[in-house]
């Protein structure tokens, strides 16, 4: 499970090219709860980040 959830992570950061960044040691050494606390939060970012974007180019379907 811990190695299931280190890999979600790291694809999950992998998206954002480096603007947030986790050294992969320090992961090792979090237990479950504590990861799957930033798996969500993860999750949470990217679906606010699609929902602004999706925000801003709805300013343009008005015009």
């Amino acid at each position: 499970m811990k190695e299931e959830l280190l890999k979600e992570i790291e694809s999950l950061l992998s998206k954002y090219d480096g603007e947030m960044e986790i050294s992969p040691y320090v992961l090792e050494y979090l237990d479950e709860n504590k990861l799957e606390k930033i798996k969500q939060n993860l999750l949470k970012k990217q679906e606010n980040v699609i929902e602004d974007n999706s925000e801003w180019l709805e300013q343009f379907k008005k015009y």
